[in-house]
């Protein structure tokens, strides 16, 4: 008996369904729970959705409804983004583990840098508001979507095109910054590039599904940046190649003063990992671990976009 299911039996105010026949993963598992509800969802203003590896704060509700209160426009509130702790004497999954805690802290700071309009309301933990939901659920029916209610079962991503959907909707979407949320991450280099392919493959189908329009624009353009950023590295690594093999010194003070500035940065997110440790300082301060993080995300990015661009099948 699962954890979930002990709880339905112990509170009989939780309702547990096991889902059958679901081909859709977590979407159709989603749609179901929607359908179950049917007009019972009138009931409501707001529901919430979460991941099952995931661990939320007690109050995580309630500091979602006072971002809504604080603003009728929202949509969705999804919380920030934590690590579950983990163990292991491993040292290639500790400084796996410890990287990812200071990437999760850098989705953090970028959430709150943006608050409001942040890219995608994320299934580790996001409230949202009915009137949005149903907003997506009618869209969907006048689009003939008539099995993707309210989310698109037929995409891997299907967080982030509800939350595109929402905002075609004309809502808003937003961080509570004091919803506070961890889950578990991928210790294993195979199951970590399984997770962020999907993650990136599905966000480019995103927005060829959705095309240019003010919800999407700005995520276009992210996008095109990523091979403004991918030249640039590709510039460091050839001086850096040239310099060894000629062992000359070829970065002029302008490349060295970019890569300070990138180093700067690099350490500043640090202030954003909660429960900061030595750890979390030595994968980013030493530079080279997040180089080569760095490098693999960029291959990450390339396989996702030759994935994208050939039309290879690519499941949940």
């Amino acid at each position: 008996m699962s954890i979930v299911q002990e709880i339905a039996l112990a509170d009989q105010r939780v309702k547990f369904t096991e889902t059958k026949d679901n081909g859709f993963k977590k979407a159709g598992a989603l749609n179901i729970a929607y359908r179950l509800l049917g007009d019972e969802l009138n009931r409501y203003d707001f529901i919430l959705s979460m991941d099952g590896d995931t661990f939320l704060s007690p109050d995580v509700a309630e500091q979602g409804l006072e971002e809504f209160l604080l603003d009728e426009s929202l949509g969705a509130v999804c919380s920030r983004a934590g690590v579950i702790e983990m163990k292991t004497d491993s040292f290639f999954e500790k400084l796996l583990y410890y990287q990812q805690r200071v990437e999760y802290a850098e989705f953090d700071r970028s959430r709150i840098s943006q608050h409001k309009r942040i890219k995608v309301a994320h299934g580790m933990c996001t409230m949202y508001k009915v009137a949005a939901i149903k907003a997506v659920m009618k869209k969907r029916i006048e689009q003939g979507k008539l099995d993707c209610l309210p989310y698109d079962v037929h995409n891997i991503t299907e967080d982030y095109e509800l939350t595109v959907c929402i905002k075609e909707c004309g809502f808003n979407v937003a961080v509570g910054l004091g919803m506070l949320a961890w889950t578990d991450i991928p210790l294993r280099i195979k199951d970590l590039w399984t997770q962020r392919i999907r993650w990136l493959r599905g966000g480019l189908d995103t927005l060829h599904q959705h095309g240019w329009n003010e919800a999407t624009r700005k995520d276009i353009l992210n996008a095109g940046f990523f091979w403004v950023m991918l030249i640039f590295q590709g510039i460091l690594l050839g001086y850096a190649v040239k310099s060894l093999i000629e062992g000359v010194f070829y970065l002029n003070n302008t490349v060295l003063l970019v890569m300070a500035l990138m180093y700067v940065d690099c350490v500043y997110t640090l202030r954003y990992v909660r429960g900061l440790c030595k750890w979390d300082c030595a994968v980013r301060m030493t530079f080279l671990p997040q180089l080569l993080y760095a490098w693999l995300t960029i291959f990450e990015q390339l396989y996702a976009y030759y994935l994208f661009l050939f039309k290879k099948d690519q499941r949940w």
